[in-house]
């Protein structure tokens, strides 16, 4: 879901449902993804939400696990793939260590003003596994 407000001389943008996949992380044999790198070692999944890739991994008798936790980062930028990139880095920096191979950014909010990007994420930890244990 995309919704674009736009006020004088704000401009709002939201966006939710973006889905990060590890590089090297398992998948369903006939699962196909259209991905696109976003940051070394992560993938950006194209044209699928949460909702969407979990139905579709459960149809291949694999688990899409939301692990405990929301993440937050707010960052100021010029431009918003740059600004994104940079509040993904920072929830990654916190959950380094942690298990998971994949990440729900689940609310993106841009506020521009005077030129810059004003940024604001929220992110769940999220694993795709085969069995019902979250492993590796």
């Amino acid at each position: 879901m995309t919704e674009s407000i736009v006020t004088s001389p704000k401009q709002q943008f939201q966006e939710t449902g973006i889905i990060l996949i590890r590089d090297g992380a398992l998948l369903p044999p006939d699962l196909t993804i259209e991905s696109e790198a976003f940051l070394p070692g992560w993938h950006m999944v194209k044209n699928l939400d949460g909702y969407t890739l979990n139905r579709k991994i459960k149809e291949a008798n694999w688990n899409f696990v939301r692990l405990t936790g929301e993440y937050k980062a707010r960052v100021v930028g010029r431009a918003y793939p740059g600004a994104l990139r940079s509040a993904v880095t920072r929830i990654l920096a916190k959950l380094r260590g942690r298990k998971f191979n994949s990440l729900e950014i689940t609310v993106v909010v841009l506020k521009r003003f005077v030129g810059l990007a004003f940024l604001s994420i929220s992110a769940n930890r999220r694993h795709i596994q085969g069995g019902l244990k979250v492993s590796p």
